[in-house]
């Protein structure tokens, strides 16, 4: 075969490929897009708020409901209210696996004591309940004082504090491996006050079960 009849041969079958049936159209990409909802806390029905920012902008949710559509590289989209059922439909499964939030309790003290005051005593039951109701709960007591006193007697009596709420929750029924104790002492006030201070809702013990 001399070199033209080569050639011929190439250039059909190029052609023959440039030639054949067309492919079918591929789909587009798909476009990467989150949508985000501030929704109410499930068990408080309280609802905080936050700012989803990108390097193109930002968009504030503050009521419950509300959401914004973040499209990459984009700016977030006009703020809009969802209903529940459409909450329901995009979040749902992700919704019904959720554990349930954490709780916060607070234990008051009479003044330099392990005294509770008579209305605290009855959150014993409250928090007995809740722990029994969840399938997996943790249960944590943190001990803490007002600012009269020395920082390191402060520390002592804010774990002898915790221990007492831990040994009334166990004598109530919770099993004892559940609950971690420690103390803050005077370090961490729930109210601001100088030194030497005596301030009733400063002596407490936080209770949280997860």
């Amino acid at each position: 075969m001399n070199r033209r009849g080569i050639g011929g041969l190439l250039a059909c079958t190029l052609l023959s490929a440039a030639c054949g049936p067309t492919p079918p159209p591929q789909p587009p990409a798909p476009v990467e897009r989150d949508l985000v909802v501030l929704a109410p806390d499930p068990e408080s029905g309280e609802v905080g708020g936050l700012t989803v920012t990108t390097p193109a902008g930002a968009a504030t949710l503050d009521s419950a409901n509300e959401s914004t559509t973040v499209l990459r590289g984009a700016a977030p989209g006009a703020v809009a209210v969802l209903d529940d059922a459409e909450i329901q439909r995009v979040f749902g499964q992700a919704l019904a696996v959720l554990p349930p939030g954490a709780r916060h309790f607070n234990f008051y003290f009479e003044t330099g004591t392990d005294q509770l005051t008579p209305e605290s005593k009855a959150l014993v039951t409250e928090v007995i309940a809740l722990v029994k109701a969840r399938s997996a709960p943790e249960v944590s007591a943190t001990g803490h004082t007002d600012t009269t006193g020395a920082p390191a007697t402060n520390a002592a009596l804010g774990l002898q504090r915790a221990t007492v709420i831990r040994d009334l929750l166990i004598q109530a029924g919770l099993d004892s491996g559940l609950i971690d104790v420690v103390s803050h002492g005077e370090s961490n006030l729930l109210v601001p006050t100088p030194d030497n201070t005596a301030e009733a809702r400063n002596r407490r013990v936080e209770i949280t079960v997860r």
